[in-house]
């Protein structure tokens, strides 16, 4: 089974930067892929796995450095952390009414809970900082490997 992580967001504006942070942590032991906003190459990263997740900085309006996970069949109001323009949840219905039979058949979107994606800087805010741990644990879960 192929499986693949999709880290999206910008290391320069502090928490924005969380989903290519946890990636760091999962490089080598499965297929990654670094995006610096959501776009169609989301969909191009994907094609051919079975399993994916997509893992980024959002606002919700949660405590931040809370962990949100969403399956494909929720298209909700989730929006990235600031410096994306299109929403992921469309980029992936796109992707399923082009390709249905390259998508992945299970997707999982994480998402962490930004503070501060204002600020210039590479350093994550204590909290986000604190949720990589865990994102990370339940990504191997998801997808099975240690």
């Amino acid at each position: 089974m192929k499986k693949i992580v999709v880290g999206i967001g910008n290391p320069n504006f502090t928490d924005d930067g969380v989903g290519l942070k946890i990636i760091e942590y999962l490089d080598g032991v499965v297929d990654t892929v670094s995006l610096l906003n959501i776009s169609f190459q989301i969909i191009d990263s994907i094609l051919g796995y079975d399993k994916a997740v997509i893992v980024d900085g959002v606002k919700s309006g949660a405590e931040p450095g809370s962990i949100l996970e969403f399956n494909t069949d929720y298209w909700g109001n989730i929006y990235a952390s600031g410096t994306h323009n299109l929403s992921v949840f469309e980029i992936l219905r796109i992707g399923y009414s082009l390709f249905p039979d390259e998508m992945p058949k299970e997707i999982k979107i994480i998402g962490i809970e930004v503070e501060n994606v204002e600020t210039l800087s590479r350093q994550l805010t204590p909290k986000v900082e604190s949720a990589i741990p865990e994102a990370v644990a339940k990504i191997k879960e998801y997808l099975g490997i240690n």
